[in-house]
């Protein structure tokens, strides 16, 4: 029986361009906990999971920009500063998402921003819900 991967282990990926992606996100990640450490923050291991298993489900997503929050939890951000919309993740352990999006409503020029925690699914339904598939599809 294959010994199961620790919860912050990167999924295996099932293509070159998957591959590509993790690969980007463990040197980032490498990175902010360097970042971290010479700031006193240590990476949050459940927070590190949750993202390890949210990005295992979205292997065709773009790669988001990441960044390490002072509770020492990752966040990871879509933005499409043209169309003036934006998706911010941050992964609380739990399988719990703290999440902001802005979207730009045309019609009046102002700008709707939605911010909650939801659980992965209840995540899913939300970007979907927005219409910001496009903007985290590769």
């Amino acid at each position: 029986m294959p010994c199961p991967r620790a919860a912050a282990t990167p999924p295996l990926p099932e293509t070159d361009a998957a591959a590509t992606l993790l690969e980007a996100y463990r040197r980032r990640i490498a990175e902010l906990r360097g970042y971290g450490a010479e700031e006193g923050v240590a990476v949050n291991p459940a927070s590190e999971a949750d993202f390890w298993a949210f990005i295992a489900a979205r292997l065709d997503w773009r790669r988001g920009l990441m960044e390490l929050m002072g509770s020492g939890n990752l966040r990871a951000v879509w933005k499409d500063r043209a169309a003036g919309r934006h998706l911010g993740l941050q992964f609380l352990g739990q399988q719990q998402v703290e999440y902001v999006i802005f979207l730009p409503r045309p019609e009046s020029g102002d700008v709707l921003r939605t911010a909650g925690i939801d659980d992965f699914s209840g995540l899913n339904r939300r970007i979907s819900d927005a219409g910001l598939l496009p903007l985290v599809r590769q």
